[in-house]
């Protein structure tokens, strides 16, 4: 399909122009007093990601997919969302536009029953819809890759789930290095969640400032990324070079400049390039240690030169959205290191400080005279191809977010009564300890689920019964969860060798997984994090689509402290999960 790439840039300049002037308008409030702390805001991390989050809002993504966003990008999407009139209140309804113009004003502002924005995505934000909260890093990308196995385990259990949901995170190049988001690679590829995309912001920044690597350590960072996503099961691609770069690389000794561009400058140098407006100079620095390239760059007028080494893939919109396309119908979950420069568009770009670099009243309003518009907040005008587009896309997505609102009256259980006991036996338990009493609970309650009962007190158990989603980190047997997971885990299905051959332990649990409805675990390893947003992340299904799913989760109560990061989050973002630590106050 063809796009308008001349109109979505126009869209994105606008973007970028609210963007920062909300930041702005943060930073300097009519009631701010002396030695007040400043909002914050990030102007140059916003727009690294402008076309990356551009490219979704505007083309690819639908209203049935979920976004977890870096932190620091909040106000860009807050920018599109309000140029697409998706600033909502309760009911799906557009808020009025005074109302939508005095949101914009208050980023980061205490809400007097107003509508206003958090400085990071927040589940009361106007345009909350679709979106996970990001006020941590590293935490919110796992809990997206956790929804959408909680879609999938909630559309075997008889939900109505939109087919077409994909679950995209934004990353910032810093963020990667989150050991959550490591742990949580080879279990979604394990678990074959291909509709998952995690987008590398990669600008090659790093909080303080250019990210500078041994050079003993063979690559850069963006290929060692691709290379741990690749083991790791997953399917990696780099979105480095744009239309322009590419014609570039046709012309002789083009392939030189790739080369330097891709392998010979490291990410440092790269930037320090960046920064130069010396073309001379930067001309005789390349030559000084690419002899070769001296054919390509006495072809080069030095405006290209330049635009060349500007030309980022992710800030291509073609490219950006051809590679979006595809990882939507990848066979597993998918990597985009999306090559950015950090501050693009701003008088702070590639600076080595320019993360927490403020615009100044004067590039406001150099930005704002550039979009030719009287209002702070002024949108297109209705006879423009922007304000036409943008209307047809915000019907779009809203008629989405409207089938969802359906969804979740169709999902709807009632639930009449529940007795007060399950009249576990204790007959033969002298001391019946907390972890032996779950595993009672549990495997009860999935016989319940699974099976015809005549008991008239248990069938009142069953349609609770029938919404368990029971997981557990480290050992499932030790804390007395064998019957539960007994031939019942939840996975991709497995040639069960071990059955045909006849040789598997009937005294222990049946561990081969399948995808049937009855399978009602979910196994872990010893990854009580990647554990903690699971139960998070199905606590939520409910809220989102009206399926109500009831997550449990085990876990030795001495190791909850590797997972008091998830733990909060899950709090945090309002989920409904039950956790049990075992055993109860008595450590290894």
């Amino acid at each position: 399909m063809n796009h308008n790439i001349d109109l979505l840039n126009s869209v994105a300049k606008r973007a970028l122009y609210f963007t920062i002037q909300m930041i702005y308008l943060a930073n300097n409030r009519s009631d701010q007093q002396k030695g007040d702390p400043k909002i914050g805001g990030h102007p140059a991390a916003c727009a690294s990601s402008l076309h990356l989050l551009g490219a979704l809002h505007l083309v690819v993504k639908s209203g049935f997919d979920f976004m977890a966003v870096k932190p620091h990008a909040a106000p860009c999407d807050h920018a599109y969302n309000y140029l697409l009139n998706l600033l909502l209140d309760k009911d799906l309804n557009p808020i009025k536009t005074k109302d939508a113009i005095k949101a914009m004003h208050n980023l980061r502002a205490f809400s007097k029953d107003e509508h206003v924005f958090q400085s990071y995505h927040s589940k009361y934000d106007p345009d909350h819809m679709g979106f996970l909260p990001s006020g941590t890093v590293g935490i919110p990308p796992v809990s997206l890759g956790y929804l959408a196995l909680a879609y999938r385990f909630a559309k075997v259990q008889g939900f109505d789930i939109p087919g077409k949901a994909h679950f995209w995170a934004l990353i910032g190049d810093s963020e990667f290095r989150e050991g959550s988001l490591m742990e949580a690679m080879p279990d979604f590829a394990e678990r074959n969640l291909n509709n998952v995309t995690w987008i590398i912001d990669y600008n090659r920044q790093s909080l303080d400032g250019h990210r500078v690597i041994d050079p003993s350590i063979y690559g850069n960072d963006c290929d060692r990324i691709c290379k741990t996503a690749r083991v790791n099961g997953w399917n990696c691609v780099e979105l480095q070079h744009g239309s322009l770069r590419q014609e570039l690389f046709k012309k002789p000794g083009g392939e030189f400049f790739k080369n330097l561009l891709e392998k010979n400058l490291s990410d440092f140098e790269l930037q320090a390039l960046l920064l130069s407006s010396n073309v001379l100079d930067i001309r005789n620095k390349i030559l000084e240690q690419n002899s070769n390239l001296k054919l390509f760059l006495d072809s080069v007028s030095d405006k290209d030169l330049i635009n060349g080494l500007n030309d980022f893939g992710g800030h291509d919109f073609v490219e950006i959205i051809k590679c979006l396309n595809r990882s939507k119908i990848s066979d597993k979950p998918t990597i985009i290191v999306a090559h950015t420069v950090k501050g693009w568009g701003l008088k702070s770009k590639a600076e080595c400080s320019n993360h927490n670099t403020l615009s100044t009243k004067e590039e406001v309003s150099e930005l704002k005279a550039k979009e030719k518009i009287v209002e702070t907040f002024e949108t297109f005008k209705p006879d423009t191809e922007e304000h036409k587009f943008l209307q047809n896309r915000h019907s779009e997505l809203l008629n989405d977010f409207e089938q969802i609102s359906k969804i979740k009256q169709n999902n709807k259980v009632n639930i009449t009564e529940i007795p007060d006991s399950l009249d576990i036996n204790l007959k033969f338990a002298i001391f019946p300890h907390t972890q032996w009493m779950l595993g009672q609970l549990v495997a009860k309650l999935t016989r319940i689920a699974n099976t015809e009962v005549s008991n008239e007190k248990e069938k009142l158990f069953q349609p609770v019964a029938k919404l368990l989603a029971i997981m557990s980190p480290d050992v499932g047997t030790s804390t007395n969860l064998n019957p539960t997971m007994d031939g019942k885990i939840y996975g991709s299905r497995v040639n069960d060798l071990e059955t045909d051959l006849n040789v598997r332990d009937p005294k222990s649990p049946h561990l081969a997984p399948d995808t049937d409805g009855i399978n009602r675990f979910f196994r872990f390893d010893i990854t009580e994090a990647n554990t903690m947003s699971c139960v998070g992340a199905f606590g939520k299904v409910k809220e989102f689509l009206g399926a109500s799913i009831i997550p449990i989760m085990s876990v030795y109560d001495f190791f909850i402290k590797r997972a008091h990061d998830q733990y909060f989050y899950n709090l945090y973002w309002d989920s409904n999960f039950i956790l049990v630590g075992t055993p109860s106050g008595i450590t290894l």
